[in-house]
């Protein structure tokens, strides 16, 4: 994959504004309230979930864990456009360059694109070991739950729920298939949570990247990696008999 291409700092694109600073604050706010939304139906999802995993019926379950996976990756974009609309962070015309690279290449390396951006605002990454690292770092983060994912979730959008099929439509992609399998939806739950510290993150890179950035960076990265090892045990399997145990219980009182 070859380096992702950033417009250098004379070239200027005053020629393409069209959006006020007005305009700007209102699609913020309107992608705010989608992501408002779409957590509250990832909570209603959640609970419908569990309803399922009590009266164990795996069927509901897997049905309702490929939505869940639909809705983590619809959220996660929502969630790009909401801070790439950030106030007082990018201007239109780079607002603009990132929608048109999205649009060419995709959400995964779009997201990229601004990582490497906001990141410009503080220093020169390829300068600063410091800022090169919570770039690599933010970039392995971005990978691991908005990219992979978001393959996952292009297979189910296309109705490959059971059998994954290769980009050229002529087999079965086993990898995919396997993958599909093995969907649990605790950790798609985790995966939301992981997402909101990752959003923190770049709303902070992206609005104040000079002054609160550095002290909200570490506090962000340190209060997800407690997050991460607390739940690093948990899985589906975990979560049955965990719910199950409370059913119990409740019986009892």
């Amino acid at each position: 994959m070859g380096s992702i291409p950033i417009p250098p700092h004379h070239f200027s694109f005053k020629a393409f504004q069209k959006m006020t600073e007005q305009e700007i604050f209102a699609m913020y706010m309107a992608q705010s309230e989608n992501v408002r939304e779409l957590w509250k139906v990832k909570s209603s999802l959640s609970k419908d979930i569990n309803h399922y995993i009590r009266r164990g019926d795996s069927y509901q379950v897997k049905i309702k864990t490929k939505l869940f996976s639909l809705l983590y990756s619809a959220w996660s974009e929502t969630q790009f456009h909401q801070i790439l609309f950030t106030p007082n962070g990018f201007t239109y015309s780079e607002i603009k360059y990132i929608l048109d690279f999205k649009k060419k290449n995709g959400i995964s390396q779009a997201w990229d694109l601004m990582l490497t951006n906001a990141m410009k605002r503080v220093g020169d990454s390829s300068r600063k070991g410091d800022l090169a690292n919570r770039l690599q770092n933010l970039k392995k983060i971005k990978k691991k739950y908005i990219s992979d994912p978001s393959e996952l979730r292009n297979k189910i959008a296309h109705g490959e729920w059971i059998n994954a099929i290769n980009g050229k439509n002529t087999s079965v992609n086993i990898p995919a298939s396997e993958a599909l399998k093995k969907l649990d939806p605790v950790d798609i739950e985790k995966g939301f949570e992981i997402h909101r510290f990752f959003g923190y993150i770049v709303r902070d890179l992206v609005q104040s990247p000079k002054n609160s950035f550095h002290q909200r960076y570490w506090s962000n990265i340190n209060n997800l990696e407690k997050y991460l090892k607390e739940t690093e045990g948990w899985t589906l399997a975990s979560k049955t008999e965990s719910l199950n145990k409370k059913k119990t219980s409740d019986r009892l009182l």
